[in-house]
């Protein structure tokens, strides 16, 4: 694949010059700072962010940003093993603990001293929401299931949007794994919502939830949502010292190419000048937060 590269300042765009032939995921690589409207709208995004309420609602409240980290290092043996994971095929062969340590509140704190309260889910929460939340599995390594022999509440740290914590967590414990898989026993926040609509520009889409990080952190793996008539194109990135803008890009199909009204969700590689950090990535169409949303999808 040829990529053109040029020089990029402490805030800018990254974009690739085309996307890798016969390839799903389509990655963003070199360096730029094209004009176009998306550009100037990933701008826009990023100024209003700085000091919103938004901003701080964020900063203050608890989002985990890396759902990796609740995997043991073991994780996964085989390809059967993560489908089933990813799938909710888990089987109970363990009685699930009737109440958790903190009584009907847990406690996230912050190694700064501040804390947050939140309602602390039950062991057969978090067990049914696993069960029944999860994608249907796909592909050949779909028939394995995964056996679940003790369930006990613990403690854990992980990355959020204010840094790292401390919260309560249940841990459960499956065959064929030296080391338990935790869940939250909090839920999380919800990211900040603007309450204006989004703007339409042509040529540029929403980017949905990011399921991936690469272990470098210059790599965000996203799903950009777009018609049936238009093709997801290489992503454009607008940084700076706090924030990340993705901008979904999308173009026409080829004239006489058949298409529909159905949405669509391609996967697309958003490349970093230098590793995200503790930055807030930001959707540049709708200007909202965006988080990791699948455990396990970190690149490792």
């Amino acid at each position: 694949m040829s990529l053109t590269v040029a020089g990029c300042g402490p805030e800018g765009v990254r974009t690739a010059s085309d996307a890798p032939a016969g390839k799903d995921v389509l990655v963003t690589e070199g360096a730029g700072r094209p004009d176009g409207a998306g550009a100037r709208r990933a701008a826009e995004v990023a100024k209003a962010w700085a000091g919103s309420a938004a901003e701080r609602a964020w900063r203050e409240g608890y989002r985990p940003l890396d759902q990796a980290e609740w995997l043991p290092p073991d994780a996964f043996r085989s390809g059967e093993d993560k489908a089933a994971f990813a799938s909710g095929h888990l089987d109970l062969a363990t009685q699930l603990p009737a109440s958790g340590p903190d009584g009907p509140e847990g406690t996230v704190t912050w190694p700064d001293g501040s804390s947050a309260k939140r309602p602390l889910l039950s062991a057969r929460q978090v067990f049914d929401g696993i069960v029944r939340n999860k994608s249907a599995c796909q592909g050949a390594d779909c028939n394995g299931r995964l056996r679940v022999t003790g369930v006990k509440a613990a403690t854990r740290t992980l990355a959020t949007s204010r840094g790292r914590a401390t919260l309560p967590v249940w841990e459960f414990t499956i065959e064929g794994y030296a080391q338990p898989f935790a869940y939250p026993a909090v839920a999380p926040d919800q990211p900040p919502r603007s309450d204006r609509p989004a703007p339409r520009i042509d040529g540029v889409s929403s980017a949905g939830g990011w399921n991936g990080l690469s272990s470098d952190g210059l790599v965000l793996n996203v799903g950009v949502s777009h018609g049936s008539c238009v093709k997801a194109l290489p992503g454009q990135v607008y940084e700076t010292k706090d924030v990340v803008v993705l901008i979904g890009r999308v173009g026409q199909l080829p004239k006489g190419t058949m298409c529909n009204a159905d949405l669509r969700v391609t996967p697309v590689q958003f490349r970093l000048s230098r590793p995200l950090g503790t930055r807030t990535v930001l959707d540049a169409v709708t200007g909202d937060p965006m988080v990791l949303m699948t455990p396990g999808a970190v690149a490792r």
